[in-house]
């Protein structure tokens, strides 16, 4: 059970957004005074939540109850929502609950996506494999199996990696009744993705002796790693080659990989291998599930932690979702695994605890209950692609089946209790209520009202009083302003102010809930939308007249960095001291003055559009689709130019600079660079890096991570593309020009190469396009 209580002194309404949470607390409040049957449908909790959890230890599974305090919300995704809390209070029933101690910090993990879509699709990509809803989230087996895995992952990678902390420890299980889901407890990890570093030897990063080899050998698999080990060179064409140097210009990057891919290793042997998925480097998006300890040590490779274990999206054979999960697929087809997503290999585990007996002798009560909740939650799921026929012969799988899909309603609240108990009775019932739940939008509401007597307390009453109907609509509208609050749709004022006006609330949500947040609010609030562009142009008025507003915005910015993990100590020091230093001025000014040129190229791409537009209209005689066509068609084309209206406006002010300061050694980097569409930004960081390479280094990785955040999925902080993009903008500018140092003749061979065909492709682009408005004006004529 779970129980959230508002904290008794719950902060005013602020209006302007200053206070979020309480504005939310109070529509909660208010949708408490509508005093209907059914509860509050709740998407996730907010700070100052007190949460009072009937849990399960781990190891041993002793029983008891918690209290926590919610401290910050995480973050969420596919695989649930993540919360910092504080532990206030815990009663145990029969024993201690190893790992919590009240007072400490620790994360709770909640199975079910804070977002209705994320939570949709999730479900229905695990219905298509398993025919059964999200398991985790509803089977006490699945989640029960979920941590039991990762606490023997935790004892295995501690002998692989030479220390206890390389995989987070988890310590309890939980059931939510408000969020319908079962949750888990574990530790709370302080720590960061990674940092981005300078390296203008980008060609020769895996050039080092053993290279990141796979661990062949299992006698090597569970080896210690102590003293100075973790530091050494690998040998050459081992088998094991051990981490790699630390000498690198990029030593904690390849060291991540190196860590992941040993984790991989590791889970293959231990026979978890679609557990391993979470850390296959080339999903691109595995990466912000290793973590490098803010306290684990100054060395690349100190403090790597895996800290998730449960996957998100269920991976069917015709929809790959990374270049990774094409190589995953066709080795799950060879081992007669159409759909993977948690799925083990007992035997593989049999012989690997088996070999390694005396690493797992104090966790046996963990393996005995694994080898139980196992084939348990194996044989609660449909699962037609592993179970074939036997559904049709073994009459104590269907038994299994059933008894599941019935745990599974009653948990995501579609059936009480009483209608759970005649359920288990009539197993002809069961079998036509999962098809009845098939049906669309209607299924699951037919479902319900059968199964759930307060639900159908609800919509009887709301059928036969107007009263109670007009409080149900108010009700439904409170949770969908809580829900537009949140991701900043509504301002505070005015999520109040539609509680009452259920027209104005139904025009909005019809003609923009549907556009992306910003939109639907700068629609509905223009002043927002104005006061935002006012802030935008002070900013960029600021920076351009006022040095101490400079040098505040960048100190702040260090600040940011330093808390991110992303400056050292030290770096964060040395800039703090130089920011008075002449260069570092021109360099923030000469930024101020790339900020002023960003919207010139979408200003030049919306007016050629436009003239486009009235050209075709007016002058060809062509209709208003084919004429809009052709205007997307040229705005599209001066966006997507390799030197645009913006950059050519940032490149001739750096070429003015160079004149005016007649100084070319330090414009050098940055007169070309700049030039170049989006790239361009980068020119003064680039510039930077021999006079100081933490700050250019930190300019740089910022203006990358904020590059790839419009990228679903793909684009989370931590991620591969993240520093794909750093590497590609950054490093290899910079190895570019040390190679052409070293070999000019040759790199100037390669660029001329790469250069030229990049210049067919986009010649043959523009023909392609001249081509087709050519044949267009003809046939359209």
């Amino acid at each position: 059970m779970v129980e959230a209580v508002l904290e008794s002194e719950a902060a005013p309404v602020i209006a302007g957004g200053a206070n979020g949470p309480s504005v939310r607390r109070e529509l909660e409040r208010q949708f408490a005074e509508c005093g209907l049957l059914r509860p509050f449908r709740r998407a996730c909790y907010e700070p100052g939540h007190r949460l009072e959890l009937s849990i399960t230890g781990v190891v041993p599974a002793n029983t008891g109850r918690a209290t926590v305090d919610i401290e910050r919300f995480v973050g969420g995704g596919f695989a649930g929502q993540v919360y910092r809390v504080v532990l206030a209070d815990l009663q145990n029933d029969n024993g201690p609950i190893a790992g919590l101690q009240v007072g400490n910090r620790y994360a709770i993990k909640i199975l079910k996506p804070p977002s209705g879509f994320a939570c949709a699709f999730r479900d229905f990509l695990y219905f298509l494999g398993y025919q059964a809803p999200f398991a985790a989230q509803v089977h006490p087996a699945a989640m029960r199996a979920g941590v039991l895995w990762q606490k023997l992952i935790r004892r295995a990678a501690a002998r692989r990696f030479g220390r206890d902390d390389a995989v987070c420890d988890t310590f309890a299980t939980f059931y939510d009744e408000r969020l319908h889901s079962f949750g888990e407890i574990n530790e709370w990890v302080s720590g960061r993705t990674w940092k981005f570093e300078v390296d203008d030897r980008l060609f020769e990063r895996w050039n080092f002796a053993g290279g990141l080899r796979p661990v062949q050998s299992p006698a090597a698999t569970l080896r210690p790693v102590r003293g100075p080990a973790a530091t050494q060179r690998p040998v050459q064409g081992s088998a094991a080659t051990g981490p790699p140097p630390v000498d690198l210009n990029a030593a904690e990057y390849v060291h991540k990989k190196w860590f992941m891919q040993e984790l991989v290793n590791l889970l293959h042997e231990m026979g978890a291998p679609e557990l391993a998925r979470q850390y296959e480097w080339w999903t691109c998006k595995s990466q912000p599930n290793a973590l490098k300890r803010l306290d684990g040590g100054d060395g690349p490779g100190d403090g790597l932690t895996a800290i998730d274990f449960r996957a998100g999206l269920a991976l069917l054979p015709l929809l790959p979702m990374s270049p990774a999960d094409v190589v995953l697929i066709a080795r799950g087809v060879a081992r007669g695994r159409l759909v993977q997503f948690d799925r083990s290999d007992p035997e593989r585990f049999e012989q690997f605890v088996a070999a390694h007996a005396a690493d797992f002798a104090d966790l046996q009560p963990a393996v005995d209950e694994l080898r139980r909740r196992e084939p348990e939650y194996r044989r609660s799921l449909t699962d037609l692609t592993h179970h074939h026929v036997r559904l049709l012969t073994d009459r104590k799988l269907r038994q299994a089946v059933r008894e599941g899909t019935i745990v599974a309603w009653q948990n995501l609240g579609r059936i009480d209790a009483e209608h759970t108990a005649r359920l288990r009775q009539r197993p002809g019932l069961v079998a036509l209520l999962w098809w009845v739940a098939l049906v669309p939008l209607l299924g699951r509401f037919v479902l319900k009202l059968w199964g759930h007597a307060e639900y159908r307390r609800h919509i009887k009453q709301a059928l036969t009083s107007g009263g109670y109907l007009m409080r149900a609509w108010r009700g439904s509208r409170i949770e969908v302003l809580i829900r537009w609050h949140r991701r900043g749709r509504v301002s505070d004022e005015r999520a109040l102010w539609l509680v009452d006006r259920p027209v104005r609330f139904w025009t909005q949500r019809i003609l923009v809930g549907w556009l992306p947040a910003k939109w639907h609010r700068a629609l509905t609030e223009p002043r927002w939308a104005w006061g935002r562009l006012c802030v935008h142009a002070r900013f960029v008025l600021d920076m351009l007249r006022d040095p101490a507003y400079r040098e505040a915005w960048l100190l702040d910015q260090v600040r940011l960095g330093h808390e991110e993990g992303m400056l050292t100590d030290a770096e964060a020091a040395k800039i703090t001291e130089q920011v008075k230093d002449p260069f570092i001025q021109k360099y923030l000014k000469c930024l101020a003055v790339h900020l002023c040129t960003v919207p010139i190229t979408q200003v030049v791409m919306l007016i050629v559009g436009a003239a486009v537009v009235a050209y075709c209209l007016s002058v060809r005689g062509m209709n208003w689709p084919e004429s809009l066509a052709l205007g997307t068609a040229a705005a599209a084309t001066i966006q997507f130019l390799p030197i645009s209206p913006g950059s050519t406006a940032r490149g001739l002010f750096v070429l003015y600079l160079m004149i005016r300061e007649r100084d070319i050694k330090n414009y050098y980097i940055a007169a070309p660079v700049s030039f170049i569409h989006v790239i361009g930004y980068l020119a003064f960081p680039l510039q930077m890096v021999a006079h100081d390479p933490a700050l250019a280094r930190f300019m740089a990785g910022r203006w990358a991570t904020g590059a790839v955040r419009f990228i679903p999925v793909f684009g989370e902080r931590g991620a591969l593309p993240e520093h794909a993009v750093f590497d590609l903008f950054f490093n290899l500018p910079l190895s570019l020009r040390r190679r052409f140092r070293q070999r000019p003749l040759n790199t100037l061979a390669w660029l001329v190469v790469v250069l030229a065909v990049l210049g067919v492709l986009i010649y043959d682009a523009v023909i392609v396009l001249l081509l087709l408005f050519a044949t267009g004006i003809r046939l359209w004529g």
